[in-house]
């Protein structure tokens, strides 16, 4: 996921600026993608000409794919789930989150509803070159994820001294996120492992 999507009166909008030389008043265009017929929508990813997020039709939350119009939104929401989110776009691929059963599943689609694959009870937010990453419940607590297959190469990135991560974000064989370690979450970089585990910097939890 590269940027994030303006969000107004609860409508999926597309903000784009068109480049002018320095001086020049920037020109911004402004695409509604608000499916008909839904409550309301919200984008959380875009990516290589397309965007992701979710529409509220009839009551449910529906993950939803957009490539760039109102018109072309594609609604993602897998047979039997209450509720989905799509966060992350690349590719032919987006990744996001499913409720099945009461229980969120992380999740990753390939254009269509059908397409869905259940990754691993927990949620998946950036997807890049093959990765997806999010984090997935070991036991009831919540290990920064990395995947790099459908369901079959799950890896586990949570560090040995953190109580629970999450990676948020991927590119170029690196994975970027959060990590609880002694009561501060602490930015995070790995590099595939948990080994890998970079502090970048500390925040306090309040």
């Amino acid at each position: 996921m590269k940027n994030i999507l303006h969000i107004t009166h609860g409508l999926a909008l597309a903000v784009l600026t068109s480049m002018l030389p320095i001086g020049a008043n920037a020109q911004w265009v402004v695409i509604d993608l608000h499916p008909a017929g839904a409550t309301f929508s919200v984008a959380r990813g875009v990516g290589g000409g397309q965007q992701v997020g979710y529409a509220a039709v009839g009551g449910v939350n529906h993950a939803s794919l957009w490539m760039g119009s109102a018109a072309s939104w594609v609604d993602l929401n897998p047979a039997g789930a209450n509720d989905s989110y799509a966060n992350g776009v690349s590719g032919d691929h987006q990744v996001g989150v499913a409720e099945i059963g009461g229980e969120g599943r992380a999740s990753l689609w390939s254009g269509t509803a059908a397409s869905w694959v259940d990754l691993k009870h927990g949620c998946a937010f950036g997807v890049s070159g093959g990765q997806r990453v999010g984090y997935a419940f070991v036991g009831s607590l919540a290990h920064a994820s990395l995947w790099g297959g459908p369901g079959s190469s799950w890896v586990d990135l949570n560090p040995f001294q953190s109580t629970n991560s999450s990676a948020l974000g991927v590119d170029g064989g690196q994975q970027v996120g959060e990590s609880g370690v002694g009561g501060q979450y602490r930015a995070s970089l790995w590099r595939g492992t948990a080994a890998s585990w970079v502090d970048l910097k500390s925040r306090q939890i309040y």
